[in-house]
């Protein structure tokens, strides 16, 4: 699993009925939507998602399944270890406060005012906290 696969699982995993809309996933993915729509082909193919229709059946959304929940919850031991060994672990505990300060308010500048639902709303406001 690629680190984009592995955001994009994240983001839904955390969203009501792990869904989003493909357009608002490509902006809390950091990712182009042609991007994004290439990962999710490769993720359905592994049965870790599915594509569905929005409420009004306009909008195409991107569902974790429980399969790619399940995949989900084995990866992400290993992949905070190697960010844990690749980042955390060569900064001094001050160096780790200032990357969570300066970290935070990257975010709050990048995520701005967009409507992105319920996981971009989360972010943007804990952002905002920490770099007040």
């Amino acid at each position: 699993m690629s680190h984009f696969e592995f955001v994009v699982m994240v983001a839904l995993s955390r969203q009501p009925g792990r869904s989003l809309q493909l357009k608002d996933l490509a902006v809390v993915a950091n990712g182009s939507l042609s991007r994004l729509s290439h990962v999710i082909s490769r993720l359905e193919q592994r049965g870790w998602v599915r594509r569905t229709s929005g409420t009004q059946g306009r909008a195409t959304h991107a569902e974790l399944t429980d399969a790619g929940y399940r995949k989900l919850m084995e990866a992400g031991p290993v992949h905070f270890r190697e960010v844990r060994r690749l980042v955390f672990d060569v900064l001094t505990p001050e160096e780790v406060r200032a990357l969570k300060g300066a970290a935070g308010r990257i975010n709050a500048g990048l995520i701005g005012e967009v409507n992105l639902g319920t996981l971009a709303r989360r972010t943007r406001e804990r952002s905002r906290r920490r770099s007040t």
